[in-house]
């Protein structure tokens, strides 16, 4: 093994354990997220009890809260689906840079994961740049040959 090769194989591995810390920092929003919405409840709770004054041709503000709520649902909805979604695709991405199987999984997570402004960019843009690298590429295909060899004929 070349001391090239012994090189991108380190980065895989740095970069397999970055990507699943990148998970786990995924699934500690979405834990967080019923504690923002309690905060969120409270707060707009307090603005019911506050006495607007009434102007003329301005909506009521506690008529606008109760509009909001539907809105405020499927946006924490949507953010723990993305939370959950975006943590999955970061640990199957890590799993497979760590084992270097899957390229192209692994193309895709870390194209995905450059949406996630600075930290997640950084670590996609420097992930691809191993995975498209010429001497990167015998790593994954040699990984995918040992796992189709039949070990037990």
């Amino acid at each position: 093994m070349s001391e090239q090769t012994d090189k991108f194989e380190k980065q895989l591995k740095v970069a397999g354990v970055l990507f699943m810390a990148l998970a786990g920092f995924s699934v500690m929003m979405l834990l967080l997220l019923p504690l923002h919405y309690i905060m969120l409840q409270s707060v707009m709770e307090t603005f019911e009890q506050i006495d607007f004054p009434k102007h003329q041709n301005r909506p009521d503000p506690r008529q606008m809260f109760q509009n909001m709520q539907p809105t405020i649902y499927l946006m924490y909805g949507l953010l723990g689906l993305f939370c959950l979604l975006f943590g999955g695709m970061s640990f199957l991405t890590g799993i497979n840079l760590y084992r270097k199987t899957q390229r192209s999984i692994c193309i895709i997570g870390s194209a995905a994961v450059c949406i996630w402004f600075p930290i997640g960019t950084v670590l996609g843009v420097w992930t691809l740049m191993i995975l498209f690298d010429k001497q990167a590429q015998p790593l994954f295909e040699a990984s995918n040959q040992l796992r189709d060899a039949d070990f037990l004929s």
